[in-house]
């Protein structure tokens, strides 16, 4: 399945909400170069990986140079959006030391640059306990006005915690209807712990008419065919993502 519909001319909505959230970030954070973002999420299927690949388009379109990197070990699926096969990938750098150069896709699209990820079954958080990552983006991020990193969801693994301090900031990804208050709190207890930067929240999969949110920014990326009553309101999400709770 492609994840590219930022240029979807049918889904103005879509694409209306991806500028609002790349306006926001750019608030946020204005360098000019070396802009590290990581994008997560509390369950599966919220979204975060569609996030991660609409907002480096995003990015690149404006002639900026952008890195996306796949650090889900556990389930890489950022080359569908591509519908790439590839030699090697992340897992390569961290477990065999293989050069960036080797692992790089170059303009996946203009301006957009990929490091692809194969499935790691043995110990894939402790690839991360190590500094090479630390030391890639080091020494590339002056190359690159953002770098967009996809990491698993934070029930799944502590791997967005850990990889939140090489980050500048954190977008968390919440899926309207499909994700518990208690997996919420658990992700959001592991970046507090992991003393991240959380710049805010991105609804996902919301209804069209559930209303204004705030100064945190929206995805609405359809909704659900068998949509549930609401485990939250947004109302319960801009306090918990504010600090108040």
């Amino acid at each position: 399945m492609s994840y590219n519909l930022f240029f979807n001319d049918n889904n103005i909505q879509l694409s209306e909400s991806l500028r609002v959230i790349r306006t926001n970030l750019f608030f946020l954070n204005n360098k000019e170069s070396g802009r590290v973002i990581l994008i997560t999420s509390s369950v599966p299927k919220e979204g975060k990986s569609l996030l991660a690949t609409n907002y480096a388009y995003s990015i690149a379109i404006t002639g900026k140079k952008v890195l996306l990197i796949d650090c889900d070990l556990r389930c890489p699926r950022l080359n569908e959006a591509f519908n790439l096969n590839f030699n090697y990938g992340l897992e390569s750098l961290l477990a065999n030391n293989l050069e960036f150069e080797k692992i790089v896709i170059r303009n996946i699209s203009k301006n957009l640059d990929f490091i692809p990820s194969k499935t790691v079954t043995s110990n894939p958080t402790e690839l991360f306990l190590n500094d090479k990552l630390l030391t890639l983006l080091s020494k590339i991020k002056d190359d690159y006005n953002t770098i967009i990193i996809d990491t698993p969801p934070l029930t799944i693994a502590s791997d967005a915690a850990i990889l939140s301090k090489l980050s500048d900031g954190v977008v968390y990804v919440v899926a309207y209807d499909e994700v518990s208050a208690e997996d919420l709190k658990f992700g959001k207890e592991l970046l507090k712990n992991a003393k991240a930067n959380i710049y805010g929240f991105v609804v996902n999969k919301a209804e069209k008419n559930i209303g204004n949110y705030g100064r945190k920014y929206s995805y609405d990326y359809g909704s659900s065919k068998d949509s549930k009553k609401s485990i939250f309101s947004l109302n319960f999400l801009k306090t918990f993502f504010g600090g108040g709770e």
